[in-house]
């Protein structure tokens, strides 16, 4: 395939992908502003986070994409052009939900979200790499403190809120 086929292709596939998105969008938001409704109101039901909600839902489309390649005779419930456009919808949502995430991770051992409340957060969990350092190695964690957003003020309120 050469590099215009290519193009051509991948122009095709975001259009799909654009086209899917607008449609189930609604419907899995049930209307909700918040894009990541479904992933977090799903969560929400079954006990666990978004995130894993959204691994779940990503690897079925995979899984599809998967089987295909390995056997490209199967029968399919939808055409697998589809799963690729879907794929990377779940790409783009799964990318916001980190965004997202991030914001909210205050310090190892809390974090916050909006919809959700209080939630334990763990060593290595998105977002806690400066609050461990400054906890367990603070040389290093001057060093490259720089690198971590608004960790000042994230100080500045932790020991205003244990005082």
């Amino acid at each position: 395939m050469n590099s215009n086929e290519y193009k051509k292709h991948a122009r095709q596939l975001k259009k799909d992908a654009y086209r899917i998105m607008s449609a189930k969008q609604p419907e899995y938001t049930n209307n909700n502003t918040d894009v990541l409704h479904n992933f977090k109101s799903t969560a929400k039901r079954l006990g666990t986070d978004p995130m894993t909600v959204w691994s779940v839902f990503f690897d079925k489309h995979i899984q599809a994409i998967q089987s295909h390649a390995a056997n490209p005779d199967m029968p399919q419930a939808e055409p697998i052009e589809s799963r690729y456009a879907d794929a990377m919808n779940y790409l783009q949502l799964g990318y916001a939900l980190m965004k997202e995430r991030e914001v909210k991770v205050e310090f190892i051992g809390r974090a916050h979200d909006p919809q959700f409340g209080e939630y334990q957060v763990q060593p290595g969990d998105a977002g806690t790499e400066g609050a461990y350092l400054r906890k367990h190695y603070p040389n290093v964690y001057n060093k490259y403190k720089k690198y971590f957003k608004d960790e000042s003020k994230r100080s500045e309120s932790t020991n205003r809120s244990s005082e």
